[in-house]
């Protein structure tokens, strides 16, 4: 088929058939196949003979990221890496599985590839199990006498926390572990892309196929939505149930539960890949399209005046299945047609370089904001969830929509997706303008001071940033800022008898420094960020909504054309090698390159 006419088919125009038969139309449709092709359609598994999934699993690895850096002391370049091992397993995979999975026996291939995301969610909780909650969670949970007087802070080193989670390397094995863990769904999700797509195109009606994909893009998009809900909620709980922890949920060293939501994902996945291991090869509205398609040839043969029969049809429609068959010599002659297609080409380039604009920014999100904007981890995934939940639900619907009734075609539809790409590199570009003030924190830090009243008391390099009582100045620490006294009861914790801090309410200058506060005129401090005039997130967050919500109406009319862009046997291969190339050229260096990028 020429590419004119393959492209021609993202929007198909034949005339529906009617569902009404008479009984011999019944009798001679079910006469074209044999018991083989029956059994294909019977539901079941062995003697008895389900469908569905959706993972959170991604999106809540990447909405923990930044406590699973502070708790096993990780660097971004380090976590970088870890994110990219499920895409090094769809490199490796990918084409052979989206290649045999469509030949083979589909949905309980993806409910093999179910249990793999599974298996992903218990190792990647492994590294609480084996290696605890560490020892900077049990110093922040361990009881303090209230005003207890300390020496600037000497006994209060070990409740601080570093703000990059320290120089990396210091845990091997959880590093290894995680790693599998992004490797096993990797797998998963070559099998979800390729296998389960190809089965619902094949399985439904080309008109409806809009409304049906949009339909489980939508629960596809829920799933890592709720991942980013799911991974606030238990970033929320501390890192020990069985504790109770000294410091709250704002402090820069709160541990949240990163373990918690892998174990209760996992378990939901082994229940929901079950059912899928019950559904047909095919379903029997299928077998009854093929069956009425062979006929409307036969009788189209037998008025062009051939009369070859139905037979004939069937038995070519046999005989082309059988070359069809997976073997090496069928891949690599599907993968030079594949190659040798422009349209489905250009598509592919266009999809790998956008993708590897956007997914490091991705990936890393959660942290942006934490950093540039002082929200905390669980603040910043759910603010990240609520965007992706509306504007995707939005965009997919419109999309869907459109595409089902309107019924573009593809010149119309490629058009749209050009002036989409143009859109959002304009839209990520204008977010680089967006934020708040940079701090200034007195401490250890380039282009700070360290103040002459705290030189000498020893401060650890750790980040427990605390603000003045002229909610203004920022100190690295409360050591840093000469306190000696703490008030646990107080919500946020109150520093006193702060040597570097004047009682008074008058902003703080470095120029104070040169002359020593008297004692009675020391000041207080509370544990925490000051408050700062900013309404740069809220900007953010608007501009973020319009640009996802109108790039997300480009999804459902792109995949259609990925998918009508290729012959039917090489819808499964062409979906590897979409995910193959977007792994290796974009998913696998976007996270490392912004990883780099971040740690610097």
């Amino acid at each position: 088929m020429t590419e004119k006419g393959e492209a021609n088919r993202v929007a198909p125009k034949e005339k529906s058939l009617s569902h009404k038969m008479t009984k011999e139309q019944k009798d001679q449709l079910e006469a074209l196949f044999t018991e083989e092709d029956l059994k294909d359609t019977q539901c079941g598994l062995g003697p008895c003979k389900s469908k569905w999934l959706q993972g959170m699993f991604f999106t809540y690895s990447v909405s923990v990221l930044s406590t699973i850096e502070k708790r096993f002391k990780l660097t971004s370049k380090e976590t970088g890496i870890l994110l990219s091992g499920n895409d090094i397993s769809q490199v490796l995979l990918a084409i052979f599985l989206g290649y045999y999975g469509t030949f083979g026996h589909r949905p309980r291939w993806l409910g093999v590839g179910a249990l793999f995301t599974a298996a992903s969610c218990f190792t990647a909780g492994l590294p609480h199990l084996i290696y605890g909650t560490g020892k900077d969670a049990i110093a922040a949970a361990e009881a303090v006498t209230i005003h207890k007087n300390v020496p600037f802070l000497s006994n209060l080193t070990n409740l601080k926390y570093t703000c990059q989670g320290g120089q990396g390397g210091a845990y091997v094995g959880p590093i290894i572990l995680l790693f599998i863990a992004q490797f096993f769904v990797g797998i998963a999700i070559s099998i979800f892309f390729s296998v389960g797509v190809t089965y619902l195109d094949d399985n439904v009606n080309k008109k409806t196929y809009p409304i049906y994909y949009t339909m489980t893009m939508l629960l596809r998009i829920l799933g890592p939505v709720f991942g980013f809900f799911i991974g606030g909620r238990c970033l929320s709980i501390w890192i020990d149930l069985s504790k109770e922890p000294n410091i709250d949920k704002e402090d820069p060293r709160w541990l949240g539960a990163w373990w918690l939501g892998f174990v209760f994902i996992g378990f939901a996945l082994v229940i929901t890949s079950l059912p899928l291991f019950l559904f047909p090869r095919k379903l029997p509205a299928t077998l009854r399209r093929e069956g009425k398609r062979m006929l409307r040839q036969a009788d189209k043969d037998k008025k062009e005046g051939r009369n070859r029969g139905v037979d004939y049809f069937v038995s070519l429609a046999k005989t082309k299945k059988e070359e069809a068959k997976p073997t090496l010599k069928n891949l690599l002659v599907a993968l030079k047609r594949l190659f040798t297609n422009k349209i489905w080409t250009g598509n592919l380039f266009s999809a790998t370089v956008s993708l590897l604009a956007v997914s490091g920014y991705w990936s890393f999100k959660p942290k942006y904001l934490e950093n540039q904007f002082r929200k905390s981890a669980a603040e910043a995934n759910y603010y990240t969830g609520m965007a992706s939940l509306f504007v995707t639900v939005v965009g997919a619907i419109i999309s869907g929509s459109v595409m089902r009734w309107l019924r573009p075609g593809p010149r119309l539809v490629t058009g749209y997706n050009i002036f989409i790409t143009f859109f959002s590199c304009l839209g990520f570009v204008s977010l680089m303008f967006i934020g708040c003030p940079k701090l200034e924190v007195i401490g250890p830090m380039d282009g700070s001071v360290v103040p002459p009243c705290s030189a000498d008391c020893g401060c650890s390099d750790k980040f427990t940033p605390v603000c003045a009582q002229d909610k203004i100045t920022l100190f690295y620490s409360p050591c840093y800022a000469g306190c000696s006294q703490e008030d646990l009861t107080a919500k946020p914790i109150e520093y006193s008898s702060c040597r570097c801090i004047a009682n008074s309410s008058t902003p703080f200058h470095y120029g104070n420094f040169s002359t020593p506060i008297p004692k009675h005129d020391w000041g207080t401090a509370t544990r925490g960020y000051c408050p700062e005039p900013c309404n740069g997130f809220f900007y953010y967050f608007l501009v973020e909504i319009i640009i996802k919500t109108v790039t997300s109406t480009s999804r459902i009319g792109n995949s259609i054309v990925l998918l009508r862009a290729v012959s039917q046997e090489d819808k499964g291969l062409s979906l590897g090698t979409v995910t193959v190339f977007i792994s290796l050229f974009a998913f696998i260096p976007a996270p490392i390159i912004m990883g780099a990028i971040i740690g610097k």
